[in-house]
């Protein structure tokens, strides 16, 4: 999924929303659609989230995460504990590594999880999406 097919609904909804996304083209993409649909509060940054992340000019009031199969790498989730941002939305598609995820930032971060939403998308399969909701 291209971060900006989430970020653009959301940005109508927010002050500012910044968007960071590995590839340079999804960046593009989503600065085209952000245009066409006269959405001027979206920033879009191209690079990894490791990188990125500690380099924000100020703490977001909300945090969505939509991570690979693999989960989060340890540092982002850590630099997300130092950030402290007020909430933090989880989207996972591997419960196994959202668990171990959240256990990090529970502990860690001193994180509550508020609420999980799985959804099944995949009707027949053991695929399972989650959203989560964790407060600070």
């Amino acid at each position: 999924m291209r971060h900006w097919d989430v970020t653009l609904p959301l940005a109508r909804h927010v002050h500012q929303a910044i968007a960071i996304e590995i590839q340079e083209t999804a960046c593009q993409q989503g600065r085209i659609n952000a245009a066409i649909n006269q959405i001027d509060n979206v920033c879009f940054l191209a690079g990894t989230v490791e990188a990125l992340l500690p380099e924000l000019p100020s703490t977001p009031d909300v945090v969505l995460l939509d991570p690979p199969r693999k989960g989060c790498d340890r540092q982002v989730l850590t630099d997300l504990a130092k950030l402290r941002p007020p909430r933090i939305v989880y989207v996972s598609c591997q419960p196994a590594t959202l668990a171990r995820d959240l256990q990090l930032l529970c502990q860690e971060g001193g994180y509550q999880l508020a609420f999980v939403q799985p959804v099944d998308f995949f009707g027949q399969t053991a695929h399972v999406e989650c959203a989560t909701f964790l407060e600070c």
